[in-house]
């Protein structure tokens, strides 16, 4: 199948989606760097924040990176699956399905497909 030459009017949105995915994931790293510092003060055992900071760190890094390469993807079939795959991960928060169910009717839509050549 040819690559369509201009972008689908889904891809600005899906832009737009993994920026605020950045920023949430950013958000979470940021929190695995404070919680052993602020475990002191709430009833969470010292233990637990040593070992939960640097999990949200870990997991925030991954899919801040995750989300940031994704606009940067050159088209092709792969990208189509790896942004899809993206998509159906923010699916698993119910606070994201407002924005994800939409992009994936779109997502999946012939001329998304077509523009990736799918």
């Amino acid at each position: 199948m040819e690559l369509q030459n201009e972008k689908p009017k889904v891809y600005p949105w899906f832009v737009t989606y993994c920026i605020l995915m950045c920023v949430l994931y950013l958000f979470v790293f940021g929190m695995g760097l404070l919680l052993p510092h602020f475990a002191q003060y709430t009833s969470e055992k010292q233990l637990d924040a040593k070992i939960t900071g640097p999990l949200y760190m870990f997991f925030g890094l991954i899919f801040f990176v995750a989300y940031a390469i994704a606009p940067f993807l050159k088209p092709g079939p792969g990208a189509w699956v790896y942004d899809l795959v993206l998509i159906c991960i923010g699916m698993t928060s119910c606070c994201c399905l407002p924005i994800t169910i939409p992009l994936l009717i779109f997502w999946i839509k012939p001329e998304t497909k077509s523009y990736f050549g799918k």
